[in-house]
């Protein structure tokens, strides 16, 4: 009897760690983290094997069964830690229903949103000649509030002179992003979640991963500006392209904002 308590009560455990080590598999996958995947794979079949030596085997090792829970324990406070950003962005995605959001992009016309992508677009040209940095947040759906609540709400018209003001280096909230949905400034001056990705160019500031970073668990799309080199660049589900023109941005936007074309009248 103690024999199948004992076995129930070691496959409950190596249950529960094979089901936290997998979660943690997934986050480092997606985050293309290998090297702490492997440390974390490492620490956690440590861990197993110590527990099978002592609840299975019966081979007493009180000090390394401690040793190694507290090793675990620690690295997962370490984890939520690291990656807390990510982790709000995680529990925002659970609840966005309950979450405040902006009036949906479907409740204006395609000549609204059109008239916007226009005034984007020459904002990231004008601000690419002048080299002025610049971080664009493209939200097609919800809105997480705790990252509306970094910046500043504004809740303005999109034009081409608001969006130069904000990232203008003598504006009070220049190195933050600007939020847009819809024909709507939200905020600006917002801080994101950096990416953690090891494929992302060292060259690349925070300016840049912030930008991928808030793509790589929602559905937004970033413009970044150099500051630089004035290069304009586009990040969607956490990839970066780079040396994109004003008329790719400008397809882009349409696409992602869902515009239709323009329909064009045949001659008889």
């Amino acid at each position: 009897m103690l024999l199948a308590v004992k076995a129930a009560t070691l496959t409950i455990d190596i249950l529960t760690i094979a089901g936290v080590l997998g979660a943690m598999f997934f986050f480092f996958f997606k985050k293309k983290s290998v090297k702490l995947m492997a440390i974390y794979a490492a620490a956690f079949v440590v861990y197993v094997v110590v527990l099978l030596l002592d609840e299975y085997f019966g081979i007493p090792v009180p000090i390394a069964r401690s040793l190694m829970t507290a090793v675990v324990w620690f690295m997962i406070a370490a984890l939520a830690v690291v990656y807390q950003s990510d982790l709000k962005v995680t529990f925002f995605n659970l609840t966005a229903s309950h979450e405040k959001s902006a009036p949906e992009s479907s409740d204006l016309s395609d000549e609204e949103l059109r008239n916007a992508v226009e005034e984007i677009t020459k904002a990231c040209q004008t601000m690419s000649k002048a080299r002025t940095g610049a971080l664009i947040v493209i939200a097609p759906t919800t809105v997480a509030q705790h990252i509306l609540d970094t910046g500043v709400e504004l809740g303005a018209v999109v034009s081409a002179a608001l969006l130069e003001a904000i990232f203008n280096t003598r504006a009070p909230f220049h190195d933050g992003a600007a939020i847009i949905k819809g024909n709507k400034v939200l905020a600006a001056g917002c801080f994101l979640p950096l990416s953690q990705s090891q494929t992302v160019a060292k060259n690349l500031g925070t300016r840049h991963r912030a930008g991928i970073g808030i793509t790589e668990e929602t559905d937004m799309l970033t413009i970044i500006v150099s500051e630089e080199t004035g290069i304009i660049s586009v990040a969607k589900h956490g990839e970066l392209r780079r040396f994109v023109t004003p008329d790719r941005l400008r397809d882009i936007l349409h696409e992602i904002l869902k515009i239709a074309p323009h329909t064009k009248s045949r001659m008889i």
